[in-house]
């Protein structure tokens, strides 16, 4: 299941923003949605933050929250993000044998990658800042 809370960016830009918190970087997730005030407005697209460890058991669960999130609001744009280095590449427990390397390893491309170990909040703002503006690219911290 996955958290769904309708947001203001900074910046003013309403999103849905939707979270598959699995590991450390989720407490960077929490202080970064944290900083942004909830709101009533009508959303311009979906966000879903992706933090953490993704393993092979967690799979099942990964798989259940992406068709969640891909069936909130249809109509609008959706994008995924993928915070820190466990989400973009495995992290540093890349070699085990139960973990993806990064949220493209089952086969997903997210819209925007966010370096590090973990990625400050305001780090995370920024790169979706630089999102919803059009440009996405890698951001690192």
């Amino acid at each position: 299941m996955i958290t769904l809370t309708n947001v203001e960016l900074p910046g003013g830009r309403v999103v849905l923003l939707a979270e598959i918190p699995l590991a450390c970087c989720a407490l960077e997730v929490y202080a970064f949605r944290a900083s942004c005030a909830v709101s009533a407005s009508a959303p311009s697209e979906v966000l879903l933050l992706v933090s953490g460890t993704l393993t092979t058991a967690l799979l099942p669960e990964i798989e259940g929250a992406l068709a969640q999130f891909h069936a909130h609001l249809p109509e609008l744009p959706h994008r995924i993000v993928a915070v820190g280095a466990c989400a973009t590449s495995g992290g540093p427990y890349w070699d085990s044998p139960t973990v993806i390397p990064g949220l493209a390893g089952i086969g997903i491309h997210p819209d925007l990658y966010i370096a590090g170990c973990p990625p400050s909040p305001s780090a995370i703002s920024g790169a979706i800042a630089s999102a919803i503006s059009g440009a996405l690219q890698v951001v690192s911290t």
